[in-house]
This record gives structure tokens, sequence and C-alpha cells, in this order.
């Protein structure tokens, strides 16, 4: 409290005690009395009262008004450019030639004739064949005549006389584009086939002679006989068909000698002509129709000329005879040596 209002507040004090004093007079003069004796007058500490000081306004609390709750914002994520998925890349199917196709005509067989046709079909690993009738579809079972059960397995068909088509498809891999004699139908490609009728006929017994190109390699063997023989000589060949009727001959220049049956026991005895050239030569032997049975090699001798005295015989006696030398000399060299 200041001293200003601390003065005005004991002033107004006095003033109200002034007013009590003369109102008591008054009454006293109507009503009179004894005059009292004089008190002392216990002036009253002035309360203060004190005057609150100003007080601050206090600004009004705004309620902040509620707010809507913003949404969040959503940032779109790029769309992802769409990539094209690329579609798978297939290997290149592997490339196989069309299958080789022979044709084996309808011919003779020594004096025997063969009045029907093969057709022999050699494909690749991953090709199936068919060989069918000219002209069909292959809607029904008889258009058939033989097909592929494996792939890559071959075929040796045969047919009558006629036309036909030869079919292949390959599987996993395609054809070469050059195609030669074969043409492409549907899915598979297919090729066409004559067989033709046996028009000739097969020479007599007495007129036919074999091939010497027909001894080759792989048909050597089929019998065994000697390897020596002479000139007019016998020579006995073993290991026939037993009962088979055979034709043997003697090459180089086919010489027949003379058709006969095989024994039971297999064996076969003939007689070399005596006019034979000395050499080496090949004896073959044929089944009545002209089959080739097996063929050997034999060294035709001069009439008279021991069998034994040529070939490894004559080598193994020279042989013989330097081993003895060697000996003789190996026993004078020693006998030198102990006298001394």
């Amino acid at each position: 409290m200041t001293r200003h209002l601390a003065r005005r507040s004991a002033a107004i004090v006095a003033l109200c005690a002034l007013a009590l004093g003369g109102s008591a007079v008054a009454a006293q003069a109507e009503n009179p009395t004894p005059t009292p004796s004089a008190t002392a007058e216990v002036t009253p500490t002035p309360t203060v009262t004190p005057t609150p000081g100003p007080t601050s306004t206090p600004e009004p609390t705004v309620t902040p008004s509620p707010t809507a709750t913003p949404e969040p914002t959503v940032t779109p994520s790029p769309s992802p450019s769409a990539t094209p998925t690329p579609e798978p890349t297939q290997d290149p199917l592997p490339v196989v030639d069309a299958p080789v196709v022979e044709v084996v005509q309808p011919a003779c067989v020594g004096t025997t004739p063969v009045t029907k046709g093969r057709i022999v079909v050699k494909p690749a690993a991953s090709v199936v064949w068919a060989v069918v009738v000219a002209g069909s579809d292959g809607g029904a079972d008889e258009d058939f005549i033989a097909e592929a059960e494996e792939p890559g397995e071959k075929g040796d068909v045969e047919v009558a006389p006629g036309a036909y088509e030869v079919w292949a498809l390959a599987l996993e891999s395609e054809f070469a584009e050059d195609l030669g004699d074969w043409r492409v139908k549907e899915y598979f490609i297919a090729r066409d086939v004559t067989v033709k009728a046996l028009a000739t006929a097969c020479p007599t017994a007495a007129g036919w002679a074999p091939a010497a190109d027909q001894l080759t390699p792989a048909k050597q063997g089929g019998f065994t006989t000697a390897a020596r023989v002479n000139q007019g000589g016998s020579l006995t060949l073993s290991g026939l068909p037993a009962g088979a009727r055979v034709r043997p001959f003697l090459f180089s220049v086919p010489t027949d000698l003379g058709a006969a049956t095989v024994a039971a026991d297999g064996r076969l005895q003939v007689t070399v002509p005596a006019a034979t050239t000395t050499g080496t030569h090949r004896v073959a032997v044929y089944l009545a129709d002209g089959t080739l049975v097996g063929w050997q090699y034999v060294e035709v001798l001069a009439a008279g000329q021991s069998l034994a005295a040529t070939g490894a015989d004559a080598r193994a006696g020279l042989l013989a005879g330097a081993v003895l030398v060697a000996a003789g000399g190996a026993l004078v060299l020693a006998r030198r040596r102990m006298t001394a």
C-alpha cells in the first residue's frame, strides 16, 4: 500500500468518529445526567483495507474449435511402367535330313526269281516313318503296309509290285530345307515309291554264275576248309547246313564246282579242276536260290607238290635249320675255351 492511501483511510475514520460523538452530546442535553468523568478515548488504529491493485484482465481463453483431422495425404506411388514380359525364347530345333530310302526291285537271285521288292528306310534318330498305299490318307488300317515302332528304327519292308508312299515325321526336330525327292504333306513329308514287276526270265542253273563283287569281307567264313589243295585235288568243306542243296564256285574267274547236297555232318567234298592256275584263290558256296553262304581263301599248288612244303611249313623248316646251326657253333666255341 502507498503512503497516500494510508493517509486517506485515517481521515475517513476520524470523520466517522466525530459524527458519532455529536449525536451523543445532543442526547445528553435532552436528558441531563451527571457528567461522567472523562475517559481517554483510544483512537483505534485505522485498519488499512488493501485496495486491490489493478489486475490484468485475462485475455479470453479461446477454445479452438475442433478442426477436422486432415486426411492423410496419399502420395500416389508411381505406377510401375508395364515392362513387356519377353516371350520365352525357345531353343531352335535340331535339323535332321530326310530319311534315306532304297528300293530293291524284284530280280533273279542266282537261278531263283524273286517276285517281290523291298523298301529300305534309314531315318535319323528322331524320325518315325510309315509305308502306305499310294494315294491313301492314312484313315484306314489297310492303308498302312508297315511303320516304325520307335524313332530312328530302320525299316526293310517286303512289298509286291505297285505304287507306294513313304511318310516321315520328325519328333522334337525339323527336316532340312533341302528335301530332295520328298515333298511336304500336312505336318510330315512324303515320297513316292514304285516297285516294278520282274520282267525277265531268270537264267537256268547251267548258265548261272555269281559275281565276284559279292565276296565282301563281311561274308568271309560260313564254313571251314583246308588251306591248300593240289591241282585236280579234293577239297573238303566243313560246317555247311546239313542236307542243304548248294553250289560251290572257285574264283577269281568263277568256276562252277558242281551242285551237291551237304552231308548230315555238314561236310561237302569238291574237286578242284586240274586246269586251275596255281596261286591263291577263293572258294565260295551258294544255296540253290543263289544266296551266298560264305567264302574262304585256298592256295592251289601244282599237281604232286607236297602240301607241307610251302608257306608256314617251309618257314618252320628254315627256322629249325638255323637253330641247329647256332647250336653247333656254340658247341665248337665251348670246346675251344676248354682246350685253352
